[in-house]
């Protein structure tokens, strides 16, 4: 079978010692050598070959043990602990980002670009402090159903492993929340690698820590990644399926990430040009409160536009980018305001502007950040398409008012 240059990219060097590393792994994994011949397709001769120093594998071979993640075989250091194991996009370039948003900001006004909110370090902070709170967490992030969403993933992949990526991953909590249920419903050791994306540094050390933490002792390999989830097709590590050994990719959409993309269509349209039949996409989002199309009915049931502001719990992490960068700044106002145009059938966002004065320059006006609500129905029905299947919808949270949506790749 011919190798493409996607593939050669993740085929190691072979270290000297490569049968000594194998045979140590397979031991700590609990395989025999029938079984790993057995996961991998190879011959029983061809792993004692390898094990003993007299056969060098093939880049062929190499992908169906690499494909083999209980064996560990990327963590090749030689010190105590779990190697780190970190990649960066090709766009991902913090210098030039910073320099973009402050250019932006000490423009005539327009869209921030969400990415900003979080690449900017004290924001970063404001954001997890933000969705930490002991509120948020009680109401939301503890009523996530890993156990259900978990219970059906492991129903669809029939019993292969599965590459859980983790896109725009922010402390990467719920991410690690759902692969523990996951590892819970798998053999030991579990057949499970996670990914973890996220554009701010601050964030994806967190969660990198956070995932490391939890998921070394049952031998997950984790993998953080720096970039934008928007640039998933940029980035073979996100996508790339073994032609040799079969395994699922899940991609999840956890917290405020499915809200912050901008083009819908656009961004599902990429993910399903990156993935395979079979391969699973969670989204977790916010609801509607109210039919997309009675905006009166909306405003009174948004507590986020009652009073015309967004929450004073919000003013930090909206405003700190504006306090950092605009030069001059004298004074902010936020306002929030309803937006029904929105990319989704359904659905509607809830806008929130700063109006910023600067000295002796016209006002500013910037669209800051964009809330979204979906109707889990007619997102459903959207996503079929382009190509995703809905499998289960589950709804959580006070009222109901969140969801998560499990499709599969048709």
């Amino acid at each position: 079978m011919e190798t493409t240059a996607t593939e050669e990219v993740f085929i190691p060097d072979v270290p000297p010692n490569f049968g000594q590393l194998l045979q140590s792994r397979r031991a700590e994994a609990n395989l025999t050598i029938a079984a790993l011949a057995k996961k991998t397709g190879l011959t029983r001769n061809t792993i004692v070959n390898i094990e003993q120093g007299s056969t060098t594998p093939s880049p062929q071979t190499m992908r169906r043990l690499l494909a083999v993640k209980a064996l560990r075989l990327l963590e090749t250091g030689t010190g105590e602990g779990p190697s780190v194991e970190a990649w960066f996009t090709k766009a991902y370039n913090p210098i030039d980002l910073i320099d973009g948003m402050t250019a932006l900001l000490n423009g005539p006004g327009g869209r921030i670009e969400q990415t900003y909110l979080y690449l900017d370090p004290r924001s970063a902070v404001d954001y997890f402090v933000l969705c930490n709170t002991a509120e948020y967490v009680a109401a939301y992030r503890e009523k996530i159903p890993h156990d259900q969403i978990a219970e059906r993933i492991i129903k669809e992949s029939k019993g292969v492993g599965l590459d859980v990526d983790g896109l725009g991953c922010g402390d990467g909590k719920s991410e690690t929340a759902l692969i523990q249920r996951l590892a819970d419903r798998m053999p030991e050791p579990p057949d499970l690698q996670l990914y973890l994306l996220d554009i701010s540094h601050v964030l994806l050390s967190e969660g990198y820590r956070t995932a490391l933490n939890s998921l070394a002792p049952r031998r997950i390999p984790v993998f953080g990644i720096h970039g934008s989830f928007t640039d998933i097709s940029k980035n073979p590590v996100l996508f790339a399926h073994p032609l040799t050994v079969k395994r699922l990719r899940v991609f999840t959409l956890y917290g405020g990430t499915f809200g912050n993309i901008n083009d819908e269509p656009w961004f599902f349209q990429d993910l399903e040009a990156c993935s395979q039949p079979g391969d699973l996409l969670v989204i977790d989002c916010q609801l509607v409160r109210a039919p997309a199309d009675q905006p009166e009915l909306i405003r009174a049931a948004e507590p986020l536009l009652k009073n015309g502001q967004p929450p004073e719990t919000h003013h930090k992490f909206l405003t700190g980018p504006l306090k950092r960068h605009c030069e001059g700044l004298t004074h902010i106002k936020l306002r929030s305001v309803l937006s029904p145009h929105c990319l989704v059938p359904g659905s509607y966002a809830i806008e929130f502007w700063g109006d910023v004065e600067v000295e002796y320059e016209p006002k500013r006006r910037f669209l800051i950040q964009r809330v979204k609500r979906y109707d889990l129905d007619k997102l459903s029905t959207f996503l079929s398409t382009l190509g995703w299947k809905t499998l289960q919808t589950w709804k959580y949270g006070p009222g109901k008012l969140a969801g998560v949506l499990l499709a599969q790749r048709q």
